[in-house]
């Protein structure tokens, strides 16, 4: 019965870190869109910081490790699957500018 329950953590470990932000589609964004047409593009960002009269919204793309299969594991193997699957994430972080509603500027951090 663990090992059920150990499958199926490190199954919802992998699935709950996914992202919904996809930096290929930044070739998509053009400086002066909307605010509105910018989040229609992207979707939603992580976080977002008002500062000097400017928007910051921040996106995070990480990518998924790819796994072939599924595998029964002890308590002690799940819990040394998921410290190696949390560093195999590629993490990327973007940051997008809109001053008065229109964007002005992105880059990756």
């Amino acid at each position: 019965m663990r090992s059920f329950v150990a499958a199926g953590l490190v199954v919802l470990l992998a699935t709950g870190c996914s992202t919904t932000f996809k930096p290929w589609k930044l070739s998509e964004v053009q400086e002066g869109m909307s605010r509105s047409e910018l989040i229609a593009v992207l979707g939603e960002p992580d976080y977002t910081v008002e500062k000097d009269g400017a928007e910051y919204l921040y996106y995070t793309y990480a990518e998924e490790p790819r796994d072939s299969g599924y595998e029964l594991v002890t308590h002690d193997d799940m819990q040394r699957k998921a410290k190696a699957l949390s560093r195999s994430f590629d993490e990327t972080k973007y940051e997008v500018v809109v001053v008065e509603g229109k964007l002005i500027n992105y880059k990756e951090l």
